[in-house]
């Protein structure tokens, strides 16, 4: 008997937040998966799986075999990954053009994005509650961001452009969980925490189930247009650092490449460098619109989220 659930596709398949998502989405969707990863063991996709390059030509026949409803993109490389340069601007900036190609010419009529809050990039005279008209300026001051900066406006570009097709860029603060390894959640799972000595910057966070359903919210919802998402509330950094059940280790700005050097060689996961400033401005993002659009609310407060990241010790 044929499946008559509307089918998705969903790209960054082998990553935590889709492993989440989609135990969302496998009652009602027919899911498909692809990542140029390989899906972790032990993890099983609810749906058809396949281990593709975004730009490889077995991506059209995937799109040709399966009408898909919508595409959930969760697919980008971030800058914190094991990953060079040149592999990262060809998944996230190429790869993601040849998505949305392939979306417009086999006629999904439903498209999410999932950017970032880093485009806006860190700087002293940022605004407090960063909206989503703000310019995005991080690869003008963090070359490692220049791909991350160039997904988000190949997708607004395309949301411009095709109007037929409802699409939405989200761009969400830092994402937490026991489940996910992005590169503020391995920082803040280390028994010690570099600090910049004389700052603590507010920083928002969301629980990856919160992030989840914001998606599901969007997905469900008829609206198109640039988002960001947020948690609950903002903490200081100093605060993460003790409720993520870590040591805050104050570093000396002259000095703070050096430590991080050292850092990054004991460490399995890289404190990124161009990611310090992250560290000591704040980048507070508004996410009234998407409250207003999508009749999201947070469930899980910061300090819950916060504390979650110790989980993923285990």
């Amino acid at each position: 008997m044929s499946d008559s659930r509307p089918s998705i596709l969903v790209t960054g398949a082998a990553g935590g937040l889709a492993s989440i998502l989609v135990d969302l989405l496998t009652d009602d969707y027919r899911l498909v998966g692809v990542d140029p990863r390989s899906m972790p063991a032990g993890r099983n996709f609810p749906g058809v799986f396949h281990q593709v390059d975004y730009n490889h030509r077995k991506m059209a026949e995937i799109f040709r075999r399966n009408r898909f409803h919508a595409m959930i993109h969760l697919g980008r490389i971030r800058s914190s990954d094991d990953a060079p340069k040149a592999v990262r601007f060809q998944t996230n900036v190429v790869g993601t053009r040849h998505l949305l190609d392939l979306g417009l010419k086999h006629g999904v009529k439903n498209l999410i994005v999932f950017s970032t809050f880093h485009v806006y990039g860190a700087q002293n005279h940022n605004a407090m509650h960063i909206r989503e008209t703000e310019p995005l300026r991080a690869s003008q001051m963090f070359p490692e961001l220049v791909d991350a900066v160039e997904l988000d406006y190949t997708a607004t570009t395309f949301m411009w452009q095709y109007r037929e097709t409802r699409t939405c860029i989200l761009r969400p603060v830092n994402v937490v969980g026991s489940r996910i390894r992005n590169a503020i959640t391995q920082i803040l799972r280390a028994d010690i925490c570099p600090t910049v000595m004389g700052y603590d910057p507010m920083l928002q966070f969301i629980h990856e189930e919160d992030i989840a359903r914001a998606l599901l919210l969007c997905l469900r919802g008829d609206k198109s247009g640039i988002y960001n998402v947020a948690g609950e509330g903002a903490i200081p950094y100093s605060k993460a650092i003790e409720l993520a059940g870590s040591t805050a280790v104050p570093v000396p700005q002259p000095l703070i490449s050096a430590a991080l050097d050292i850092w990054n060689r004991l460490r399995p996961t890289p404190f990124p460098k161009h990611l310090v400033n992250y560290f000591k401005y704040p980048v507070v993002v508004s996410d009234e619109a998407f409250r207003r659009d999508f009749g999201y609310e947070p469930r899980v407060t910061t300090t819950n989220a916060v504390k979650s990241i110790k989980r993923g010790r285990e």
